[in-house]
């Protein structure tokens, strides 16, 4: 690293001033920023320093703005004068060493110390600390203290609010915490670590501070120093680190950090720079979610998950390395960069970076998205004014978004047509659309899994649908719950039905579940229900102890393979019919989980439906790849005479066994022109006579290229071929991957990247539901069904919420008859309005949500007034009424006495006697659920016996009508 840039502390709006550091040229140059132009810096140069010893390290006074320290070479620490009103002034200070080294940081405390760490010399100390405030300065001062002993010193970083206080890194060993006022020179506390290199504190929140590894070693920690370990402690477990990025950034090409810097204006955000021009930045961050005490840790692939509250909150890659597509150039490559912090002159964060050719240049660090307000009805509203509104429901949700669907992405679809308008003619009598089917299914350039990012996205960004119809959109998960979608397969398929996809999911589902009944999946001792192709194949189990029948069995891959052979013998699968293999009852369960029916009489019924809706090339493709030839010509017979297709000769060509070069000509002819992806998948093969371009091709659906692999590819490719897909549908969030994964670990995985990219929770809570955790136990199903039921709450289906928990009681039971579903909290509670939270008393310390709680209401006492009584539960409340245990909230008031619920009447002497006498109803708190106005019951008894409308002036709601 041959330059640096620093921002100037001391800066103002009217001097905002930096510093360049030439390191090969040995110079400084102060500098003043005249002006911005599209984030290019004019600057104009105040004070030049050269001629300055070769130095390696360098910081900026925190009390002095004139004064810089550089460590030289040699190892002294120079003070150099940098004034731009004294340009050519030449004080210059050196505190020589006994021992020339190289000194390897420097830095300034604001009480004006100044460190040095020196590289390791026998009998010597490497850090040194030097009082600037002493009037008597000379080349002969000796330090102020004298630290680390024969330890060769990294990095250096004072607390800005602690400037006693110290942090170093000794190479290779560990990170040091050193308090000046200690006597001692061992230190105070220290991380054992070898990432001791370009040591950063956050200055807005100091209890935080990031090392890096050395040259080769790309690796950022971040560390906490709460929870630094005493040298004096005898516990024998080492302090660990916060986060741990290893690599922090590519590392395809060996990569070194040169700098590591906190943002300085925005909490937890840091920057780092590479060797290979990479410049990114990290924000840092905790949540406050808790593990279930009950949820064992010793299942699932993540036993620590959540376990930390610390995760990185986002990543922004402000500049790619120079050997990526995404490289800006060499000329506007950043070998340096800083934080503009105090004085800055743009609003809000950003770095300044420094070029090869000394231009300064302004990166902001992207900001949020825009935050917009939206009601619960899906309403985009300001200052309580509506602005936007979701379009009118016309139907079911499937219909309505066929509908958008239609609208909006018919057009942008690519049918693979070409543009030369004198081929139409021939590509019409190639394929011809389905009267009922707007947007094709398949296409013969999309993959699958863009089709349906495009179905899910609606085309964006390409295109652009009225805010209406987004807001309608919005609407999607709360339609599908009110219209049923639970665990019932053949109802979830009707209210997906614009999603091809998903109801291929439940298509995967439903097989899975007639394939365990009656113990189906049950063979060896082994209970294979619900695992998928990948599993099967390989003959392995990720958790056996949940699978074994006998829990004393010994488990191995012969006893698997004896028990899908055992499956496959109960269910009388007719012998395989494919390439050679070592395990042909593997191959026909996969098979028959892919939905190929294994019987020609099955296949004939499949086929049928496909015709019907259209899908006429499908069917017969789809006859010729399960090897019923004969089956594949009745159907291109039947749909010719019919007038469905046009005769292209394909008949001609799929009855031979060897296609000529001819033929080959014709199907290559054909293949360029169709637009369906099936025909072109077996047009390939005859042009190949491979089966692998038929595999390969991600036009067509997932389930039928594994289907061709199972059934043609040769054992090792299969398993290629299996792992490659498996890796690439996870890595995508792709959930025709399902089929793949079954309903294991995996799943998990690709149904967090699914959710991520989708947000469609509700289809993954759903469809995971009938094996977690019966058969996975992973913290993350805990948090997204907790996160369902609530969301279900916020929807008030409590009726759809019940019978939710219903039906997944009755799967989460045991062979041995036993539930492993914990109770849930029931849905119909009165909760408090703010935390959502059961207004019961929470009595048990260990169940109450103490943490909802805000801070000043725990430490800040509340006198009561004159009729105001402490919560029988918190002592003295902050609230002068009844307030919820969870969060400390008050309780609603009645809408006609204006009195607080769920307490007596202070008007009445006695009141708690005379409540007691009162009728039942007049103990009840009841809600309007249409304006979720409250009442005491014989309140809202006598009013509406009376009146129709809500009694809550300009309410208008008109409760007496809904009762």
């Amino acid at each position: 690293m041959d330059a640096a840039i620093r921002w100037s502390p001391h800066s103002t709006q009217y001097a905002p001033r930096f510093l360049i550091i030439d390191v090969a040229a040995n110079r400084l140059r102060l500098c003043q920023i005249d002006g911005i132009e599209d984030n290019k810096v004019r600057y104009s140069q105040l004070c030049v320093r050269d001629k300055l010893p070769n130095y390696t390290a360098f910081d900026w006074s925190k009390k002095d703005e004139h004064t810089v320290a550089i460590g030289s070479a040699s190892g002294e620490a120079v003070i150099v004068r940098v004034d731009a009103d004294h340009p050519n002034a030449d004080y210059m200070h050196s505190f020589p060493i006994k021992h020339q080294r190289k000194c390897n940081s420097i830095a300034f405390s604001s009480k004006n110390f100044l460190a040095t760490g020196l590289d390791r010399v026998r009998n010597d100390v490497c850090l040194n600390i030097y009082d600037l405030n002493a009037t008597n300065l000379s080349s002969t001062s000796e330090p102020y203290k004298k630290l680390a002993s024969s330890e060769a010193i990294s990095s250096i970083k004072f607390f800005s609010s602690q400037p006693d206080t110290l942090v170093a890194g000794v190479a290779r060993q560990c990170i040091r915490i050193y308090d000046l006022r200690d006597s001692g020179a061992s230190g105070v506390a220290q991380f054992p670590t070898r990432q001791v290199h370009n040591i950063a504190i956050d200055p807005l929140d100091e209890n935080y501070f990031v090392s890096a590894g050395t040259a080769g070693d790309p690796t950022v920690t971040v560390w906490d120093q709460r929870f630094v370990k005493p040298r004096t402690t005898t516990d024998p477990s080492t302090a660990e680190a916060v986060l741990e990025f290893r690599p922090v950034v590519d590392n395809s090409r060996s990569a070194t950090i040169w700098s590591l810097r906190y943002s300085g204006t925005k909490k937890g955000a840091f920057g780092v720079l590479a060797n290979t021009g990479e410049f990114k930045l990290i924000e840092h961050t905790q949540h406050s979610h808790r593990l279930d005490p009950h949820q064992p840790s010793k299942h699932g692939p993540h036993p620590r998950l959540w376990s930390s509250q610390h995760y990185t909150k986002v990543s922004h890659i402000l500049r790619y390395p120079s050997y990526d597509d995404g490289y800006h150039g060499d000329d506007n490559r950043v070998v340096a960069y800083d934080f503009m912090t105090a004085g800055s002159p743009v609003n809000g964060p950003c770095a300044l970076t420094l070029h090869p050719g000394r231009e300064v240049e302004i990166l902001k660090v992207p900001t949020p998205a825009p935050k917009i307000n939206v009601s619960a009805l899906e309403e985009i509203f300001r200052d309580k004014t509506v602005i936007a509104r979701p379009s009118l429901s016309e139907g079911t949700i499937a219909d309505d978004l066929t509908d958008l669907e239609n609208d909006h992405l018919k057009n942008r679809y690519d049918n693979g047509f070409d543009a030369r308008d004198s081929l139409q003619s021939r590509l019409d009598r190639l394929t011809i659309d389905h009267p009922h089917r707007s947007i094709p299914l398949e296409s013969a350039t999309l993959s699958s899994y863009q089709m349906h990012e495009k179905l899910l996205t609606l085309g964006y960004p390409e295109v652009r649908i009225p805010l209406p119809d987004y807001l309608k959109v919005l609407q999607t998960q709360k339609r599908r719950c009110k219209e049923g979608y639970n665990l019932d397969c053949r109802r979830n398929k009707e209210i997906v039905a614009n999603d091809r996809w998903l109801v291929d999911a439940w298509n995967l589902v439903e097989r899975m579940d007639a394939h365990a009944w009656g113990d189906g999946m049950v063979g060896g001792g082994l209970d294979l229900k619900y695992l998928g192709v990948s599993a099967i194949w390989s003959n392995k189990l990720e958790m056996y102890d949940q699978r074994l029948i006998d829990p004393d069995a010994k488990t191995s891959e012969a006893i698997f393979v004896e028990a899908v052979k055992e499956i496959c013998e109960n269910k009388e699968f007719p012998p395989f019919s494919g390439t050679s293999t070592a395990f042909p009852e593997n191959r026909q369960l996969c098979l028959s989980l892919c939905g190929w029916h294994l019987s020609k009489k099955g296949l004939r019924e499949r086929c049928s439906v496909l015709i019907n809706e259209g899908q006429y090339y499908k069917a017969i493709v789809l006859a010729v790849f399960q090897g019923y030839k004969e089956v594949a010509l009745d159907l291109l017979k039947e749909t010719i005479q019919q007038g469905k297709i046009h005769n292209v000769g394909l008949g001609a060509v799929i009855a031979c066994d060897y296609v000529n070069e001819d033929q080959r000509h014709l199907c290559s002819w054909m293949a360029e022109m169709t637009n369906d992806a099936y025909l072109k998948a077996l047009l390939a093969y005859f042009i190949s006579g491979d089966w692998g371009t038929v595999v390969d091709m991600p036009q067509l659906a997932l389930s039928d290229r594994v289907g061709v692999a199972l059934k043609y590819l040769k054992d090792e490719r299969l398993s290629h071929f299996l792992h490659m897909v498996t890796t690439e549908t996870i890595a995508y969030g792709d959930i025709e991957g399902l089929l793949l994964t079954g309903f294991t670990n995996r799943a998990m995985d690709l149904f967090e990247h699914y959710i991520a990219k989708y947000g469609d929770l509700q289809s993954a809570v759903l469809i995971l539901s009938r094996a977690c955790p019966l058969y996975i136990q992973d913290p993350r199903w805990s948090l997204w069904r907790d996160m369902y039921l609530n969301q279900m709450q916020v929807w008030r289906t409590f009726l759809e919420r019940t019978h939710y928990i219903k039906e997944h009681n009755l799967r989460c039971v045991s062979r041995e008859g036993r539930s492993v579903n914990k109770p849930t909290s029931p849905s119909l509670a009165i909760r408090c309005h703010n935390c959502q939270q059961n207004l019961a008393l929470r009595k048990d310390q260990k169940t109450s949500r103490q943490y909802l709680t805000p801070v000043g209401d725990r430490s800040r006492p509340h006198r009561p007034g004159p009729q105001q009584k402490p919560h029988p539960a918190k002592g003295a409340a902050s609230s002068p009424a009844l307030a919820c245990p969870n969060c400390g909230a008050q309780m609603p008031r009645c809408g006609i006495c204006m009195m607080w619920l769920g307490s007596p009447d202070p008007s009445k002497v006695g009141a708690a006697q005379a409540l007691k006498e009162e009728d039942l109803e007049a103990r009840l708190m009841v809600f309007c659920m249409n304006c979720t106005h409250g009442f005491h019951g014989h309140h809202a008894r006598d009013w509406f016996a009376r009146h129709a409308m809500c009694p809550v002036p300009d309410c208008q709601c008109m409760c007496g009508l809904l009762k």
